[in-house]
C-alpha cells in the first residue's frame, strides 16, 4: 500500500496499485478505522 499526503488540499490518499482504497482528511497514521476500511475495500478481514 502507498500513502501519500496532498498538503495544499489536505488529504490523505491510501491505494494499492492502480486501485485508490481511501481518500479523505483522516490520517491513516493515527486513525486506525482508515486502515480498516482500506482492507475491506481489497477484500481482507482483520
Amino acid at each position: 500500500m502507498k500513502i501519500k499526503h496532498i498538503s495544499a488540499l489536505n488529504i490523505w490518499l491510501v491505494s494499492r496499485g492502480n486501485k485508490l482504497l481511501y481518500h479523505g482528511k483522516r490520517s491513516p497514521w493515527s486513525d486506525s478505522m482508515v486502515f480498516e476500511s482500506a482492507l475491506k475495500v481489497e477484500g481482507i478481514q482483520l
